[in-house]
């Protein structure tokens, strides 16, 4: 069994900057009811910098992480939206292209516990990653929406676009655990019918989404 790793770059379970960051200034506005400052999920993360990782372009943020890094494996976000998307960019490209030799403890470190990460473990096993993601024929990230955010939970799409332009999106679920933002990755056999979607959609465009790659 294959582990793709279009896809799982694309944001599922194996694989920011100048432009976007001007929507962050309504981050700090007070909501009007509670006096508090109010979550601007659209804003994207600031003082970012983008390096190579395994031939995928992964974000770093002074303000929103990874802070600190473990056997080579970063980790260390805010917990607001912002810290969501950049661990699930950087978490989704570390499942999809860690080596043979540190693929266990990527999981370990940066998924949570339970059926989800189990299934990953017993497809990571059947497989052998050893070399780099050709970044010719590979997706890169180009953009987030995020569905669902709380400080306890979030659901965001990632949108990646391949090097023949065509844009796709997935879903991403994480929660906040042990004082970090964690995957959840799916189950593959879920309890009910009305399970979140995981496959990835076809984008026509970045229409509803916060632009965010290496080349914004």
């Amino acid at each position: 069994m294959a582990i793709h790793r279009y896809r799982l770059v694309g944001a599922l379970v194996a694989a920011a900057l100048a432009l976007s960051v001007a929507t962050a200034c309504g981050s700090s506005q007070e909501d009007p009811g509670t006096g508090t400052a109010a979550v601007d999920t659209s804003a994207a993360p600031q003082q970012v910098q983008w390096e190579s990782y395994r031939g995928v372009a992964v974000p770093v943020s002074a303000v929103d992480g990874p802070t600190s890094v473990s056997a080579k494996i970063p980790f260390g976000y805010s917990r607001t939206p912002q810290g969501v998307v950049m661990a699930a960019i950087q978490g989704q490209s570390r499942l999809a292209l860690a080596p043979d030799e540190t693929w266990a403890q990527t999981a370990q470190l940066l998924t949570a516990p339970g059926r989800g990460r189990d299934a990953y473990a017993v497809a990571r096993v059947m497989t052998s990653i050893t070399t780099e993601a050709d970044p010719a024929q590979t997706a890169q990230f180009a953009g987030f929406r995020i569905e669902d955010y709380s400080p306890d939970q979030a659901v965001v799409w990632l949108a990646t676009r391949m090097p023949d332009a065509a844009l796709s999106a997935s879903p991403t679920s994480l929660i906040w655990q042990n004082g970090d933002w964690k995957i959840t990755l799916p189950d593959p056999q879920p309890e009910t019918s009305e399970a979140a979607p995981t496959d990835p959609v076809p984008l026509a465009s970045l229409d509803g989404y916060t632009a965010f790659s290496y080349a914004d």
